[in-house]
């Protein structure tokens, strides 16, 4: 074999080496680089996860009575009852907050009335109930709570009201939240004008 056969076979024995090592290479960076992706898949669904949860953890309260901004305020698992107070602008100058817990965690779809100077405080009203969970529904000066009181508190103490009526009363709190002015009673099916003459001396929402 001459001399220039020789160096070509050489040449192109040289160029195969070189290229069975490039695509080992690329093979070998390309295994390197799929648990990186596999990883950050990974972080991107956990973070994902986490917000879901985080989001599922979120719950709802009403503050009312003597705060700036009353109304129903959107807070996490946990948080407290002062944070629930501060979303709603603070209490206000007149408002009566030694009775408060400030401190007690919050429940989901709970009533946290602020009382004012000279009030009687309220024991805040778990979700899913109709009730003053003492068991009573009159407040400071005899007057009936319509907001706490049970439809037998109403049937037995409100002139006009049976217990049949007292349900009505009990049925529309529940699905309207509190009574915001007793006049808004009138709204219950039964309870005129007339009616309410004769009632809104004996009936709080406070």
């Amino acid at each position: 074999m001459s001399m220039d056969k020789r160096w070509l076979a050489a040449a192109v024995f040289a160029l195969l080496i070189v290229f069975s090592a490039g695509v080992k290479y690329s093979d070998f960076k390309h295994d390197k680089q799929e648990p990186e992706d596999i990883i950050l898949q990974s972080d991107i669904t956990r973070d994902e996860s986490e917000t879901v949860e985080e989001e599922n953890k979120a719950i709802e309260v009403y503050v009312t009575g003597a705060v700036k901004n009353p109304g129903v305020y959107r807070l996490k698992e946990g948080d407290r009852v002062h944070q629930a107070v501060e979303l709603a602008g603070g209490v206000l100058e007149e408002a009566e907050t030694r009775y408060l817990e400030m401190a007690r965690p919050l429940i989901d779809g709970e009533t946290i009335p602020i009382p004012g100077q000279g009030e009687v405080p309220e024991i805040p009203v778990a979700p899913g109930t109709s009730g003053n969970p003492t068991g009573s529904g009159r407040a400071a000066g005899g007057r009936i709570n319509i907001n706490t009181a049970s439809a037998q508190e109403m049937a037995d103490s409100l002139d006009g009201i049976g217990p049949a009526l007292g349900q009505r009363i009990v049925d529309y709190r529940d699905s309207n939240g509190r009574f915001k002015d007793i006049e808004e009673i009138k709204n219950v099916s039964g309870i005129g004008d007339k009616r309410f003459e004769a009632l809104k001396d004996q009936i709080t929402v406070r």
